[in-house]
């Protein structure tokens, strides 16, 4: 079902940042409208049933389409331009995923059965239902997070923060960033942030002051707005079966933004 609040809201809003003269916070909430509307596009276009279709829905997208190509002429977010962009980096990412699947195959056929262990990267397996998603794999759901923690590497200070953390790259994404940027887009607040990961750091022996640790969460939350937007999205997406090359469709625009 399309929401029609949703773009009526955001583009009202838009169009009062602009007038305040805050184009980049107005240029994230037109492009979260245009990520949204190409969602809804391949919805109604490819997964939509009959009766999940309103007699409007089709002119109301139009529509949409039509005033963010105004828009886009006189303000120039070059969203054809970003699109195309997107669409080689979809293609250079599933040709890597394909790599990485094959690779993760012949490890799981070597690997001891016993030792192998299914990972989330969108919910705590011990706070939510897993089933939403259980017709992705992981490698599935890692198309989608790897585009989202790539560009959260660009905001900040990121080998600096690895150096800080034992140069543990893969402990920093899956503990630390992805984590963060997930209960973030799930409006959790920095000291419920800090009181779920605190455990994962005393595990491996980084043994940070709780205060320290909130502030590292909140000096790292502030450049990341446009990935924690863009997981708000994906995970939305998902629950709405569409597929992992898709939402990296939907999100990129707003990522290099």
């Amino acid at each position: 079902m399309i929401d029609k609040n949703f773009y009526l809201e955001n583009l009202s809003a838009f169009d009062i940042l602009i007038e305040d003269e805050d184009r980049n916070q107005a240029q994230v909430v037109i492009f979260r409208v245009y990520s949204i509307l190409q969602r809804d596009k391949i919805w109604l276009r490819d997964v939509a049933t009959e009766e999940e279709i309103s007699e409007d829905d089709e002119a109301f997208l139009q529509e949409i389409e039509e005033e963010l190509t105004e828009l886009d002429a006189k303000y120039h977010f070059r969203f054809d331009e970003f699109y195309q962009l997107v669409q080689q980096e979809v293609k250079k990412m599933q040709a890597t995923s394909h790599v990485n699947l094959v690779e993760a195959d012949l490890e799981a056929d070597l690997a001891d059965p016993a030792e192998l262990e299914q990972e989330d990267f969108f919910y705590d397996e011990d706070e939510q239902d897993l089933d939403e998603f259980g017709h992705l794999s992981d490698e599935d759901l890692e198309i989608v997070t790897d585009c989202i923690l790539e560009a959260a590497k660009t905001r900040f200070d990121y080998p600096a923060l690895v150096q800080e953390f034992l140069g543990d790259e893969e402990w920093i994404d899956t503990e630390f960033l992805l984590p963060l940027i997930a209960a973030k887009a799930f409006g959790e607040t920095p000291e419920e942030i800090v009181e779920k990961m605190l455990p994962q750091f005393i595990e491996v022996g980084f043994y940070l002051d709780t205060e320290d640790l909130i502030e590292l969460v909140e000096e790292n939350a502030k450049v990341l707005g446009a990935e924690i937007l863009a997981f708000k999205i994906a995970s939305d997406s998902l629950q709405q079966g569409a597929q992992p090359s898709e939402i990296v469709q939907q999100i990129s625009q707003l990522l290099h933004t």
